[in-house]
């Protein structure tokens, strides 16, 4: 029985022996150099392998630099943007402001405006009377009396006196102002804008 266990104990020995030589082997034909497993050979490789990683890491180095490159270029683009879109908020302020002033100011030249054309509309009254007036006196004048003064009178006037009067009576006094002042007259009736028909 000892004999046995002892047997056993060497054919255990011998398969780690040749599973040790097996491992062996299959490294010698994976790294056949045996200087692999020396200590100042694996430094020397770590040394001579860092030099192809060092372009690895400086084209990443690269790359990241242009990146940062890029994200500082969009930041201040968007400064830019951002400055230009608060001056086009102030501009669009102050031209709201103007616009404001310009309304202001249109509505008080209207109000001046209408105040101009009623101010325009008695003065126009007040001389229409004052027309008429004239041509009530000068409708109880006798005609021979009346032309006369008629021709002396500036023309504008005189149109405006004769328009005002009865057809009849300007017709009378109309005989007694000189041919020549009396065509003058006569234009000056005819190219007035408002042309009022002589009262019958």
């Amino acid at each position: 029985m000892r004999r046995l266990i002892v047997i056993c104990e060497i054919l255990v020995v011998l398969l780690i022996v040749i599973k040790i030589a097996a491992a062996g082997g299959v490294l010698q034909k994976t790294m056949p150099d045996a200087s692999v497993f020396d200590p100042s050979h694996a430094i020397a490789n770590v040394s001579q392998k860092a030099p192809e990683a060092a372009p690895a890491r400086e084209a990443g180095d690269d790359a990241l630099a242009k990146e940062r490159k890029l994200v500082a270029s969009l930041a201040e683009k968007e400064k830019q943007l951002e400055s230009r879109e608060s001056g086009i908020k102030e501009e669009e302020k102050k031209l709201q402001v103007l616009k404001g002033e310009i309304v202001t100011k249109i509505d008080t030249l209207k109000g001046l405006e209408d105040k101009l054309s009623g101010m325009l509309d008695t003065v126009k009254s007040a001389e229409d009377k004052r027309l008429r007036d004239l041509a009530t006196v000068f409708e109880a004048t006798a005609p021979a009396q009346a032309g006369p003064m008629l021709e002396k009178m500036d023309k504008k006037l005189a149109a405006g006196i004769i328009m005002n009067m009865k057809s009849k009576k300007a017709g009378a006094i109309w005989g007694h102002i000189g041919a020549q002042r009396a065509a003058e007259i006569a234009k000056e009736i005819t190219s007035a804008p408002n042309k009022a028909e002589p009262a019958n």
